[in-house]
């Protein structure tokens, strides 16, 4: 008997005991974050203001880089057309012998010279020996532009050339067509000789 007792008694358990345990707190709308405060230059009205201004002062730089480089080409360009327009002395002096065309105008420049600065006085010598016109009329055009010079009943010295003497000044860069007319026995005027001048 006492060993069957002894048995039940190792098979006895504890009773459970109910605890109260403190329940977790009821769900609610999350905390606000903490607001940040932003310096004036940091708030998005601020940048946007300084953006635009920063635009705005890019455009005014690069429309003023462009005006004055389009005042700049001006002004060198007006300084050459005065240089051109304007007659002064001549400095020295240089002969050009250029062989008129006796045919029609040459396909390409018959003549290059180099504009002199500061000017000169440019011998032009035309031999017109194949020509038989005791007298001859020089036209002389400038491409793009119009007439700038005729001279009637030039005579030929014992070379048989024409020399013409003109201050370089009067004479700006471009290509000049200088024609040659003879006169006849009657005063008729024929065509005798073409010069294509360019000048650089």
């Amino acid at each position: 008997m006492s060993g069957k007792k002894s048995k039940k008694s190792f098979g006895l358990r504890k009773p459970a005991v109910q605890e109260d345990l403190p329940l977790p707190p009821p769900p609610g709308p999350p905390l606000p974050a903490p607001e940040i405060e932003f310096a004036w230059w940091q708030k998005p009205a601020a940048i946007g203001v300084i953006t635009a201004v920063a635009v705005i002062l890019g455009l005014v730089a690069v429309l003023s880089q462009v005006s004055a480089h389009r005042d700049r080409a001006l002004a060198a360009a007006l300084e050459t057309r005065v240089k051109t327009l304007t007659l002064r002395a001549a400095s020295g002096q240089r002969a050009v012998r250029i062989t008129p065309n006796p045919r029609s105008w040459s396909v390409g420049a018959d003549a290059t010279i180099a504009w002199p600065e500061p000017p000169e006085l440019l011998d032009l010598y035309l031999p017109v020996g194949y020509a038989e016109f005791p007298s001859f009329a020089i036209t002389i055009d400038k491409v793009d532009q119009g007439r700038m010079m005729i001279l009637q009943r030039v005579m030929p010295d014992s070379n048989r050339e024409i020399r013409l003497s003109l201050n370089s000044s009067t004479f700006g860069p471009g290509e000049y067509r200088i024609r040659i007319d003879g006169y006849t026995w009657r005063g008729q005027r024929v065509d005798a000789g073409w010069v294509r001048l360019v000048v650089r």
